[in-house]
């Protein structure tokens, strides 16, 4: 009955938190809401009995990641964007066409990578190895390694499109 109510109050608790995430204006406080977000999940890792995703969600993503978007944000202070006119659309078809050719092309990686889909489910053994970091590592690159690399992408095309936003942004202010 414990574990029910801790689940409900995290699972509560963290969608809460990422609808404040993305809903409040202030990006300090839109961070402080992710840290409670991130702090839930942590929690929802441990009643799942995955202490090492836990301790990694708590050190990793809410102690440097969201300590270095405290400090962009104290460092570059509350700025009104003003972007001017968007100047994507000629690059637009290029787009359009390159993500075409990135999606048949692991589309023909898949079908060339002989998975079975319908192969028998995972075996954790005796059941004391869950949660450990070879336990992960194994289950990373035996079991799920197209799913991990397909993240891996879609993180990377993300740190891309960040990084444009943030040229974008300093050419309207009449940076470099």
């Amino acid at each position: 009955m414990g574990e029910q109510i801790t689940f409900a109050v995290a699972a509560i608790s963290a969608i809460s938190c990422g609808v404040c995430v993305v809903s409040l204006r202030n990006a300090f406080q839109a961070t402080v809401a992710l840290i409670g977000t991130l702090l839930s999940v942590a929690l929802l890792f441990l009643l799942q009995a995955a202490p090492f995703v836990a301790a990694i969600q708590i050190i990793v993503y809410a102690g440097a990641i969201v300590v270095l978007f405290l400090f962009v944000i104290a460092y570059l202070g509350e700025r009104q964007a003003d972007l001017g006119p968007d100047r994507a659309w000629r690059v637009e078809p290029l787009a359009i066409v390159a993500v075409a050719v990135v999606g048949a092309l692991g589309g023909l990686a898949l079908l060339n990578a002989n998975i079975k889909l319908q192969e028998k489910l995972v075996t954790l053994g005796d059941g004391k190895d869950i949660g450990s970091p070879r336990a992960i590592g194994d289950s990373f690159l035996r079991h799920y390694l197209v799913p991990f690399e397909a993240t891996s992408l879609v993180l990377l095309v993300a740190a891309v499109g960040a990084v444009m936003l943030a040229k974008r942004a300093v050419q309207s202010e009449g940076g470099r």
